[in-house]
């Protein structure tokens, strides 16, 4: 009877690695999907993060051109309104 015994308490302890080997490999397998999808979604944040990126720098400088632009425009008015200020000032004298 404990020959019996002892074969069964066997047999229930390599069943019960054997489940237990059975389970961790479908969390490994589990683990793997889940970090093959958390890097997908890694490189789809980096893209439109690139892209995002792009479009900012676009903006700038077009600020920056738009910017100079006006301070061209305003430079030329100072330097027009100078001159004529200057050109006043010598006919006045000069009467």
């Amino acid at each position: 009877m404990k020959k019996v015994m002892l074969a069964l308490a066997f047999l229930f302890t390599l069943n019960v690695m054997f489940v237990s080997c059975r389970d961790t490999n479908k969390e490994a397998e589990n683990a793997t999907e889940e970090t093959s999808e958390l890097q997908k979604d890694v490189e789809n944040a980096t893209d439109e993060a690139v892209k995002e990126a792009a479009e900012i720098k676009e903006e700038a400088e077009q600020a920056v051109k738009e910017a100079g632009e006006e301070l061209d425009k305003s430079l030329e008015k100072a330097v027009n309104e100078d001159t004529k200020e200057e050109t006043e000032t010598e006919e006045e004298q000069q009467s």
